[in-house]
């Protein structure tokens, strides 16, 4: 028997609804009533979404007891029939299948808002808070909501990134992260979801970090800033706003070069943050490429992006003020154990040593790079290395990889 949806005409039986929904939960309240997921329609709520078609449903048979709420089959949803009457009653109705680009951005906007509505006191959310407005939708690193974004790019685009927590200090903060590409092995699906999240980085369109916290998620509204193919990484930034450019390419001698002034902070007034770090990485991947020019090493998760005037001396993020080095020979770098001439670009070691046979460097000179640091950034750096070592010029031992 069907039911003609128009006779739901009192606005708190559908409040009624959306209490039992919140009450129940998604899924009971979705079984309770013979309905599933929504795919396209949703009322939206205190900024929580409802699937449009159940709750009008619902809603009638709080409106209607004696002849109860109706089944899915019983009536029409959509624009003309529920969507109307909702509407009709003073609700909002959001079309999660929207077909544009602008509205494919509104749309993830109310989902944010949607699963900052649903978080606990934890700030975290369901695994089912997420796939029920399209968040998340499996296992894998990027989820590519192909059915539902395929009228804007015809091979979908990506909705969501999944944060493992593996990621090295110099990766990920509290304002950005270096995302790797996926590496699955499944033929032809790894490339179309890093193809498929620079789509949404083209168009400016936000994603979402996922990361487990047990049986809970944290989520996070995030853009995906630039990528570097080499290194296979995206730049994800945590921000309310898009970038106003991507970096896709070498940028950095776009600007005039400044050694001094840096965004460093502190996070409750005690540990040390440093705000534009994987961005910096990104930058000196794009600049020098994603191998250590001293020893040859080229595996990327074995790469850090060095300062040679270090942001605890108030030095810049400018590429120009990096190299890329391999950990070890960062923290070698760091404790001053050897420099590199401003002039010669000659690779110098103390006398007292270690030599770069006992570092691992295997290169006598910085060569080979298409571009170099900046010149006054490597005198500041040689500079400090002579102070620090208490040494003179002529004290300096030029690199021998004997």
């Amino acid at each position: 028997m069907s039911i003609n949806i128009r006779e739901l005409t009192d606005a708190s039986a559908v409040i009624k609804a959306i209490a039992e929904y919140d009450e129940l939960g998604r899924r009971a309240f979705l079984t309770r009533y013979g309905y599933g997921k929504a795919d396209q329609y949703h009322v939206q709520y205190s900024d929580r979404l409802y699937g449009a078609k159940a709750l009008a449903g619902a809603a009638y048979g709080f409106q209607h007891p004696m002849t109860g709420a109706p089944r899915n089959t019983q009536f029409s949803g959509g624009e003309a029939h529920a969507n109307a009457v909702l509407r009709a009653l003073g609700f909002t109705v959001l079309n999660g299948r929207p077909g544009t680009v602008d509205g494919e951005r509104d749309w993830r906007q109310n989902i944010w808002k949607h699963l900052v509505a649903c978080r606990d006191a934890d700030g975290l959310v369901t695994a089912d808070d997420l796939r029920a407005v399209g968040a998340d939708g499996g296992r894998q690193g990027i989820w590519v909501d192909k059915g539902r974004t395929r009228l804007i790019r015809p091979d979908g685009l990506a909705v969501s990134l999944k944060h493992t927590g593996t990621d090295y200090p110099d990766a990920v903060n509290e304002e950005s992260a270096l995302h790797h590409y996926p590496t699955t092995g499944r033929r032809g699906q790894d490339e179309a979801e890093v193809a498929a999240t620079k789509s949404a980085a083209e168009l400016r369109l936000p994603v979402f970090v996922i990361s487990e916290r047990g049986d809970l998620r944290s989520v996070t509204l995030a853009w995906v800033t630039g990528w570097e193919d080499r290194s296979k990484q995206f730049l994800v930034t945590f921000s309310p706003e898009a970038p106003a450019r991507l970096l896709d390419t070498d940028h950095s001698d776009d600007r005039p070069f400044e050694l001094e002034g840096n965004r460093r902070g502190r996070r409750a007034g005690t540990v040390a943050t440093r705000p534009d770090q994987a961005r910096f990485k990104m930058e000196i991947l794009h600049r020098y490429g994603p191998s250590c020019p001293l020893s040859g090493i080229e595996v990327a998760e074995m790469i850090e992006a060095a300062h040679l005037r270090p942001h605890g001396d108030n030095g810049t993020s400018d590429a120009r003020n990096g190299l890329p080095l391999n950990a070890a020979l960062h923290r070698a770098f760091d404790a001053h154990l050897f420099a590199i001439h401003p002039e010669t670009l000659e690779i110098l070691v103390r006398p007292q040593g270690p030599t770069l046979a006992q570092l691992g460097i295997t290169k006598t000179h910085l060569s080979g790079l298409e571009r170099y640091p900046h010149p006054v950034a490597l005198a500041w750096r040689y500079e400090k290395w002579l102070e620090k070592n208490k040494l003179a010029q002529r004290s300096a031992v030029p690199g021998s990889a004997c």
